[in-house]
């Protein structure tokens, strides 16, 4: 397993090539003193036995998914469990190794081809993600092609807390989304969408976490590509997500401290003709751009 770092004067950044893992995330906070915001593993060779998918990339189909999927009206056969399959099951791209196919002081990009057949999926899909620190951004490009029309849906699963001594209960946040996506007991996508208006979700306005917990599809409003906002005010760090996605699974974990952005297209789409299609043809090219963006404030 190979360990890649990426530096510039406000940020350091360690990346695994086994997931594309982003390992470990270095900010300074107000006093000056360099705060990893990543709550990964210690160290790298823990990552074989995760079963959280920390700081990985999420393919070919992030999120959840029914059984089976449609592709051109065609029922396809996945693979599930109790009918549901998450983060691609067996074959995610989380428990692969990536090739670096570019390295230098501040980027790194990453390649994986997932076969065909990979988990039930039609097309054989080559795959990059390509990061990079410029100023105070961590920015992510993920563009993927296929040699038979598929679906993809790409996010990465880093796990952030801005305060890592701490509870992420106690920092503020707040997430550019008026509908959440109405989940199934399953916790797939029924297609339809609910206001967040006096509800737990409703983060329009900056309010402290407190006891919410979720792991919920927020569909993006604001025009601007800001979709979320984090900040600590024990460490004064405040980090904004931006991305081209129409929205972003949150997803506090039940049994650590940390807060997920998953930046991404709709969970459960190839089997509702109503959102945004995650299709892409042979001759098409998947895009994706999410940045990480940090400051500090009082």
């Amino acid at each position: 397993m190979q360990t890649i770092t990426l530096e510039n004067e406000n940020l350091k950044a360690v990346f695994l090539d086994y997931g594309a893992v982003l390992h470990q995330l270095w900010v300074k906070d107000k006093n000056g003193i360099p705060v990893n915001v990543i709550m990964g593993l210690e160290s790298p060779e823990e990552y074989h036995h995760d079963s959280w998918s920390r700081g990985a990339v999420i393919g070919r189909f992030a999120g959840r998914l029914e059984n089976p999927i449609q592709i051109d009206s065609k029922p396809i056969t996945i693979e599930h469990s109790e009918g549901v399959l998450l983060h691609s099951g067996s074959s995610g791209w989380g428990k692969k190794t990536w090739d670096i196919v570019t390295q230098k002081p501040n980027q790194v990009s990453f390649r994986y081809i997932c076969t065909e057949g990979a988990s039930g999926f039609p097309g054989q899909v080559e795959a990059h993600i390509h990061y990079s620190l410029e100023k105070d951004s961590l920015l992510l490009e993920y563009h993927a092609q296929t040699n038979t029309d598929t679906h993809i849906n790409l996010t990465n699963h880093a796990y952030f807390n801005l305060n890592p001594e701490g509870k992420i209960d106690t920092q503020y946040l707040r997430i550019h989304a008026d509908e959440v996506l109405e989940l199934k007991p399953s916790l797939v996508p029924t297609g339809l969408k609910k206001a967040v208006c006096q509800t737990c979700f409703d983060f329009r306005t900056q309010k402290q976490i407190g006891e919410t917990r979720m792991d919920d599809y927020f569909v993006l409003s604001n025009k601007s590509n800001e979709a979320a906002v984090l900040f600590s005010s024990e460490t004064g760090i405040e980090m904004s997500t931006h991305t081209d996605q129409p929205g972003v699974v949150v997803f506090t974990p039940p049994h650590f401290e940390a807060i997920c952005f998953e930046t991404q297209k709709f969970s459960n789409t190839p089997n509702i003709k109503s959102f945004p299609t995650t299709l892409v043809k042979k001759e098409e090219t998947y895009r994706h751009n999410t940045v990480f963006k940090f400051r500090l404030r009082t």
